[in-house]
């Protein structure tokens, strides 16, 4: 079994594809192969930068990254017409890693396990947010108002729908509900056979810790016994839209101004997957930014230290950080919105603010911090009792097996 991405290192896609490799290998007694884009290939970073240069002829006002695939990775290619017999798991397969030219070659009997939106739309990965035209479902339109210079998206949209459309001998799968309901109703992906399979959280590592374990950590990066301490990752710089980094900070500061100044104090924000800076103010609280983690077992020490994880972002296709953090037993705080929905319920493993407003998440991380121990003690168990029954390897495995045995039969049928 052969696993395709354009990296199993960096970026959440990454880190989720990892995972369904450890799951292959370790719970279903799988031998695995990676293939991904060698580092260092001069002619293919040249194609790359070449596809970068031209998806900025169009500017359609959505900051989401946009891609255009039209180049392949050629071992890539070159595996596909070699290997017809091996079952393929294709994660994410741009920075052209896979040309959209090249789509018919994808073997029968593959799994295509969608990270983002961009297969069923056209170049964008996650479709506008206040747009409510959806196109991936009524169909692109060459003329769309508020698109200029070139539009990329009906051009690649048309090429993949050709590509995509009539092809039902690929299992697709979706780590979300809200990302099913809408895949299945495109018009690229409506008539494909579509899969949930959420993204697996490895549940031995993401688990509560002990109290010894915390405290020494809260001692490590400077912050008291006493502290409520609310955590939130940061990626791609604190402009990023998507994130919901602008609805957050505004959020804070009016929760600043709603606080007396001894409330406020206790309050301490741990901030990572930026800059490190031990000790700073945002928005009048005291900050620690900690930096990007590359460990999974730090990382589940940042969860348990925390009061309250915060997930800010507009679009999330899973909710990686929702996930761990309840894992570990954390309530978490976010907007009504997109694969969150299957990760936290309100009141129960952590607290839902109305869609993408700023004060309703405020009141929301006020209830968080305001709930009497056995309150926080009965959310943090149901956190945790949610994504062991919902998410963790095992019970992910289960579904994942029966997606692979489905692919295998749809292979031997179309493979000669």
């Amino acid at each position: 079994m052969k696993f395709i991405s354009y990296s199993f290192q960096q970026g959440g896609a990454a880190i989720a594809a990892k995972r369904f490799v450890e799951l292959a290998e370790k719970v279903l007694n799988r031998e695995v192969e990676l293939i991904s884009v060698k580092q260092g290939l001069t002619f293919h970073f040249l194609k790359r930068v070449m596809a970068f240069l031209l998806v900025k002829l169009q500017n359609d006002r959505n900051p989401i990254k946009h891609s255009l695939n039209l180049f392949s990775y050629k071992p890539l290619l070159n595996e596909f017409r070699q290997n017809q017999h091996t079952l393929h798991h294709i994660h994410w397969i741009n920075n052209d890693t896979l040309s959209i030219f090249d789509f018919d070659k994808i073997p029968s009997g593959s799994i295509i396990t969608l990270h983002d939106e961009w297969f069923y739309c056209g170049a964008e990965h996650v479709y506008k947010v206040d747009d409510d035209s959806l196109d991936f479902i009524n169909g692109y339109s060459l003329n769309k108002r508020n698109i200029l210079g070139i539009n990329w998206n009906f051009i690649i949209w048309k090429i993949k729908y050709k590509k995509l459309s009539s092809r039902q001998d690929i299992i697709f799968t979706v780590p979300s509900k809200w990302m099913l309901n809408r895949a299945s109703k495109s018009l690229i992906l409506k008539h494909s056979n579509i899969r949930l399979l959420p993204n697996p959280i490895d549940t031995s590592i993401f688990k509560p810790l002990h109290k010894e374990h915390q405290l020494h950590y809260r001692k490590l990066i400077g912050i008291s016994e006493e502290s409520i301490v609310i955590t939130f990752a940061i990626f791609n710089g604190k402009n990023n839209t998507l994130k919901g980094n602008s609805q957050l900070i505004s959020a804070l500061q009016e929760w600043k101004r709603a606080l007396s100044d001894k409330e406020s104090e206790r309050i301490t924000l741990i901030v990572f997957g930026g800059n490190k800076k031990q000790s700073s103010m945002l928005c009048g609280f005291r900050c620690v930014e900690i930096g990007r983690i590359n460990e999974q077992a730090e990382l589940a020490l940042v969860y348990s230290t925390s009061s309250c994880v915060v997930v800010s972002s507009l679009v999330e296709s899973f909710g990686q950080v929702a996930a761990e953090a309840a894992s570990c037993g954390v309530p978490v705080v976010c907007f009504d919105t997109s694969g969150l929905r299957d990760i936290v319920i309100d009141n129960v493993t952590g607290f839902v603010a109305e869609r993408f407003k700023p004060k309703s998440l405020m009141n929301k991380l006020q209830c968080a911090i305001s709930m009497s121990d056995s309150e926080q003690q009965k959310m943090r168990s149901n956190a945790r009792e949610h994504i062991l029954t919902h998410f963790s390897y095992s019970i992910v495995a289960q579904k994942y097996a029966e997606i692979i045995s489905d692919a295998e039969k749809i292979k031997a049928l179309n493979t000669k």
